[in-house]
């Protein structure tokens, strides 16, 4: 199968690309352990949205590659209350006064290992909060979130392990800001979808679920050309046992699909106005805002991990070409 990898320089930065006969990909340590470039190597594609410069990367570094949220979307005013301790993040989305996508993203990471083993390459980083003053600022928690990035044949397992190293509870949610290219003339997108959040004017969900006008397209597969999304989605999952967004660009005969294990039971949605050339599929354990949302935890899907404790949630990209589109 030809596995490899290298230590590379990628625009000024330190970074590791690995890759086989399939698939090759690029990962950013520095940034936010960001796996940054995803090449299917049969039609010399490539499948995710590349900055062409460092400034063009932290000019809006949530369009780019694959990146980790911790927490995902957003929280209201950047606040809310756990076990009787007030939360407080910085309120980075000035506009909405609210806080956006966590603080992991941005940050360095440390790489663990990147190697060969039984014909699969695997990459593992780790994010140590006890690092950044300005992240134990807004989330008083010793903790170390551990990516696992795994590459079999065409398809990419990223496992994410959440380690509480503190002495109390915490709440926490975790997603992907997954930025695919999407030519809208020619590419179809699906998803597996239940209904969808209803939204304030903040882009907050109100706490009510509504029907999806178009949700038999969305199953199957739509044209998203002149289709704005920023939409936040309830999986089918718990009825049908599927979770997954599907990317299919039909000229250049590649089919991506997105799979995740049953704690992302939300997915957002955004392609800006339809006409960008790119979709980002984003899959949640938790829905926005669920800290403040007066539901069970059961339906916004905030989970609590106990000190020394953790829990792995997992994805799959799946690449298929020509060969077996079907």
């Amino acid at each position: 199968m030809n596995e490899y990898v290298e230590n590379i320089s990628f625009l000024d930065k330190d970074a590791i690309k690995a890759g086989n006969d399939h698939l090759e990909f690029i990962i950013v340590p520095a940034w936010g352990s960001n796996l940054i470039s995803l090449v299917e190597k049969k039609n010399n594609k490539e499948l995710l949205r590349v900055p062409s410069s460092a400034s063009q990367f932290w000019d809006k570094p949530v369009l780019f590659g694959t990146p980790i949220l911790f927490p995902p979307n957003r929280i209201d005013q950047g606040t809310f209350t756990f076990n009787e301790r007030v939360y407080q993040f910085d309120r980075n989305e000035v506009d909405k006064d609210n806080h956006i996508h966590g603080f992991v993203h941005t940050r360095e990471w440390s790489v663990a290992k990147a190697e060969v083993i039984d014909d699969k390459v695997i990459i593992e980083t780790e994010f140590n909060s006890s690092r950044y003053e300005e992240v134990l600022r807004q989330f008083p928690h010793h903790f170390t979130l551990k990516m696992t990035f795994t590459l079999d044949r065409a398809s990419i397992h990223k496992d994410a392990t959440v380690i509480n190293k503190s002495d109390r509870p915490f709440p926490w949610g975790l997603g992907y800001h997954t930025t695919f290219l999407f030519p809208e003339d020619h590419s179809s997108f699906s998803l597996s979808a239940e209904k969808r959040w209803k939204l304030n004017e903040r882009n907050l969900p109100t706490g009510e679920l509504e029907k999806i006008e178009y949700k038999e397209k969305l199953l199957t597969g739509m044209i998203l050309k002149n289709h704005p999304l920023d939409d936040v989605f309830l999986s089918s999952v718990e009825k049908s046992g599927i979770n997954q967004a599907i990317v299919v660009n039909e000229p250049a005969g590649i089919k991506i699909t997105y799979k995740a294990d049953n704690n992302f039971k939300f997915w957002v949605v955004y392609n800006n106005d339809g006409n960008q050339q790119f979709v980002c599929p984003e899959p949640y354990t938790w829905v926005t805002n669920a800290p403040n949302l007066d539901l069970d935890y059961s339906t916004t899907g905030l989970q609590v991990i106990e000190p020394k404790q953790e829990k792995t949630v997992m994805t799959k990209i799946m690449i298929s070409n020509n060969d077996n589109l079907n």
